[in-house]
């Protein structure tokens, strides 16, 4: 097996984009392992390239891992700034039409 493939190549990859559509950093383009070439581990694993042991011990950008570099759902809310509605308590307002 090629040591050098053996390398995490993830971080050529763009993985804010949202969908699964993540960018190829070089060239800019949505990243495709068949134009690209497989950078990301999970890619090489499917290729049969490296295997799951080497993945878990190699890769830096292991979703899920609190010590990965992907970025989790925490991080892409707020670089969306999403905001919930605000919730008031209290009594509702009634229809005008219920007194009539």
């Amino acid at each position: 097996m090629n040591e050098s493939k053996m390398i995490c190549e993830c971080n050529q990859i763009d993985w804010s984009g949202k969908d699964g559509k993540y960018i190829h950093i070089e060239s800019g383009e949505i990243y495709d392992t068949q134009k690209h070439g497989a950078l990301d581990c999970q890619a090489k694993v499917r290729e049969g390239t490296i295997n799951y042991g080497q993945y878990f011990r190699e890769c830096k950008f292991i979703p899920g891992d609190p010590e990965s570099h992907f970025p989790n759902a925490y991080f892409k809310i707020q670089k969306k700034n999403v905001t919930t509605n605000k919730v008031e308590e209290g009594i509702p307002p009634i229809p005008e039409k219920l007194f009539k």
